[in-house]
């Protein structure tokens, strides 16, 4: 063979080495990419539990809100204590009598004497022990007690005098001047000592019944900060609304006043 012919078969040679290692090691072309098969199967989505709203709780009434229409400044509404003080010319227009020698203001009268009735056929006795007290009477029983203390001289008159105060009203402050306060006993002879009268039968049905005829009781212990009295018998008249008011809002009467 002459040496063209062996350089023309080299370089076929030459060629298809190339070519063969080539296909070797070239890189395979990517795969198609193919979109995933959607599971065919239901899915379902839980559905989310309806919020049940809650009650919008009802707003608590003012008590200023609710006050009854009527003026503070009526005449069953005075109010009477070491503030407002009333003076020795002060009398009800007029008094009538009720029982056991005693008097009260003729425009509430009926009202005081159907409370005493109902309590009668509730199966109780009712004694007054006061009800209406002139200024000139009131002035008598303080400035006696105030000497009764004073007596012997070991207490100064003005000393005795301020002892007196914790016993019995100053002239002009005690509510029995207005004709509208009254003092309830089942007995005559009942001492009035608050603590051992508080829960006595016949003020547990007053204090149940007496707004019906317009009454409060005065001086409950629990409001003894304000009134400067604890004295379970004493019983006032304010009139059918202004007392249904005061007993169900827990109020005396200087609190009821100050709402006005």
């Amino acid at each position: 063979m002459n040496q063209s012919k062996q350089r023309l078969l080299l370089f076929v040679l030459c060629i298809t080495l190339l070519l063969v290692v080539s296909a070797r090691v070239s890189p395979a072309p990517p795969a198609e990419e193919t979109e995933p098969v959607p599971d065919e199967r239901e899915i379902v989505v839980p559905e989310e539990p309806e919020e049940t709203p809650e009650p919008t709780p009802e707003a608590t009434p003012n008590i200023r809100d609710i006050l009854p229409d009527i003026s503070a400044s009526d005449w069953y509404l005075k109010l009477v204590n070491n503030t407002y003080v009333l003076p020795p010319s002060f009398t009800p227009p007029a008094v009538k009598e009720i029982q056991d020698g005693q008097y009260f203001d003729s425009r509430a009268v009926d009202a005081l004497n159907r409370m005493l009735d109902a309590a009668r056929e509730a199966g109780y006795t009712v004694y007054i022990s006061t009800a209406y007290r002139p200024y000139r009477t009131q002035a008598t029983l303080f400035y006696g007690k105030a000497s009764q203390i004073a007596w012997g001289g070991e207490v100064e008159y003005a000393d005795a005098e301020v002892l007196a105060r914790q016993t019995v009203a100053y002239p002009g402050t005690s509510e029995h001047q207005l004709g509208l306060a009254v003092d309830i006993l089942d007995s005559p002879d009942t001492a009035m000592t608050a603590d051992a009268l508080e829960f006595l039968p016949l003020y547990n049905w007053l204090r149940a019944n007496c707004v019906d005829f317009g009454f409060i009781p005065r001086y409950p212990r629990e409001k003894r900060e304000i009134t400067g009295w604890f004295e379970p018998w004493h019983y006032r008249y304010v009139g059918e609304t202004a007392a249904r008011y005061m007993m169900e809002n827990g109020l005396c009467l200087e609190e009821f006043i100050a709402l006005y």
